[in-house]
């Protein structure tokens, strides 16, 4: 869950940060483990934002904290989807522009949700780890005091 303590457009950027931290890590466990695993460790991911009722369910010492609502069911029916659009990761058009990613530079498509009545444009990813390089592109080049804050944080 992004966006309980930020704005919708870092919510959208970190979302899309952790989509290609989670490639960058099952690269390195698929590279580290590649004599014990009988094929690579698959995934997708589907990114979708929006308002959400969150807090904690369940009863006494077995509760958990989770999200519920549209955009949850939204993100989950497009992580389904990576299966086959044969992407890694489905992000729905809403997240690219709030993140400040132009569609334009990833893969677009119109997509059917089961559910709703009109179709969804998402963009589609097969390397993840290019997403973090489009948010990087998008701030632009950062001045020296800038990276060493960034360092630091």
């Amino acid at each position: 869950l992004f966006g309980l303590d930020a704005d919708p457009k870092t919510a959208c950027r970190q979302a899309l940060r952790a989509a290609a931290m989670v490639a960058s890590n099952v690269e390195y466990m698929n590279h580290e483990f590649a004599s014990e695993l009988q094929e690579p460790i698959q995934f997708g991911i589907g990114i979708n934002g929006g308002e959400v009722i969150i807090g904690d369910i369940g009863f006494r010492a077995h509760t958990v904290f989770t999200a519920l609502g549209d955009p949850v069911n939204v993100a989950a029916r497009l992580q389904d989807m990576t299966k086959t659009l044969n992407c890694t990761v489905v992000v729905s058009e809403e997240v690219c522009k709030n993140a400040g990613v132009a569609p334009d530079r990833l893969t677009q498509a119109e997509i059917s949700i089961r559910g709703r009545d009109q179709p969804m444009t998402v963009c589609t990813v097969t390397d993840p780890t290019l997403l973090a390089s489009l948010l990087d592109e998008q701030a632009g080049p950062l001045r020296a005091e800038q990276m060493s804050a960034q360092t630091l944080v």
